[in-house]
């Protein structure tokens, strides 16, 4: 399987919350994709590594990053 479908089926495995789920705007829904379980995940993180790199190997960049909580595991998991 490629790392593409094995991130992909982590996803829906690990990040997908089902149920009613009030959200921080305080409206609430009937799921919810909670990225952080994937990006935190021992398995699902260098799938995400693996993937990032993939998705930007035509890219030319010296370096990665962004809002330190949700881009460290992203920039970790790419190194």
């Amino acid at each position: 399987m490629s790392a593409y479908n094995e991130l992909r089926n982590q996803i829906k495995t690990k990040a997908v919350v089902h149920g009613k789920v009030i959200l921080s705007s305080g409206k609430e829904a009937d799921y919810y994709v909670d990225l952080r379980r994937i990006t935190l995940d021992h398995e699902a993180a260098p799938l995400v590594g693996e993937v990032m790199l993939d998705l930007t190997k035509d890219l030319d960049f010296d370096a990665v990053g962004g809002l330190t909580l949700g881009a460290d595991p992203v920039a970790t998991a790419m190194m």
